[in-house]
């Protein structure tokens, strides 16, 4: 193993219940100088497309060799399969739903595998309801104990990727969607600094509607309006995000995740000032 052993989890499994406790003790006695770190276990319970969003906006700033773990598996038990991937110096571990998505379209996939070959790990039964600790973790100690994947099994035909929806331009518009709320309330959409930059000449005059309600024009921080105002900005992530200084956007425009959002060039008319 490693001198240096690090683990990430990223589960639905929230905090008050055994699970996340009985995983980490799980990889522990498969690897007791691991070193496990918490991405999150708030994912909203069996969102997959959450899961994906906040394992590929926190795994890039991860060191080469680090094994990220995803549990937000809806599907555990039934025939899907496990997989294990490498994608730019870093391992996957995770249900074959949909939950790679993003990493797979921002990373080079240097390696994959369809988990068969299980007597490699050493595991008892697996539960079928708790495959993060009976299946997951085994898998963790086999790779960190420098096995390769090669050997778990076969690379797959083909693995399920999510359908996401992509920006678009319509008219004057480029439209987007919402793909994650965060705790603050802020909805964070599928519409980049790259997309912006493309259609519009100037991001200090553009305008953002939510589901047709008019949010405000393109702002640098949240308090550059008053708080309970709402305003739109490109946040640390270089995407468009929408946020009520102070307060909770999702609440106050009743937007969630899938609603819609519209980007303009502001019209100016000579004489006036619209900003």
């Amino acid at each position: 193993m490693a001198k240096r052993a690090l683990v990430t989890l990223t589960t639905d499994f929230g905090l008050a219940d055994p699970y996340v406790a009985a995983m980490k003790g799980a990889i522990l006695s498969q690897c007791p100088l691991a070193e496990l770190i918490d991405i999150s276990h708030e994912i909203p319970p069996h969102q997959i497309l959450s899961g994906a969003f906040v394992l590929a906006e926190a795994a890039p700033f991860f060191p080469p060799g680090t094994v990220h773990v995803v549990v937000v598996d809806p599907g555990v038990g039934t025939d899907r399969s496990v997989l294990v991937g490498l994608f730019a110096g870093q391992t996957y571990v995770f249900p074959d739903n949909g939950v790679i998505t993003l990493i797979q379209e921002r990373f080079t996939l240097e390696g994959l595998v369809v988990v068969r070959n299980l007597r490699l790990l050493s595991a008892g039964g697996a539960s079928a309801t708790f495959h993060g600790r009976d299946l997951f973790a085994p898998l963790v100690g086999y790779v960190l104990n420098g096995n390769p994947i090669r050997k778990l099994g076969p690379t797959p035909e083909r693995y399920t990727l999510l359908k996401l929806p992509r920006p678009f331009g319509q008219g004057e518009d480029l439209l987007g969607r919402v793909l994650h709320v965060d705790r603050f309330g802020n909805l964070i959409t599928n519409i980049t600094r790259t997309h912006l930059q493309k259609r519009f000449s100037k991001l200090d005059a553009l305008n953002v509607s939510c589901q047709g309600r008019p949010v405000s024009p393109l702002r640098t921080t949240y308090g550059q309006v008053e708080p309970g105002r709402p305003l739109a900005l490109i946040n640390s992530m270089d995407l468009l995000e929408l946020a009520v200084n102070q307060g909770r956007f999702c609440d106050v425009f009743q937007a969630a995740i899938g609603a819609e959002v519209a980007v303009r060039q502001q019209q100016f008319i000579e004489g006036t000032d619209e900003t």
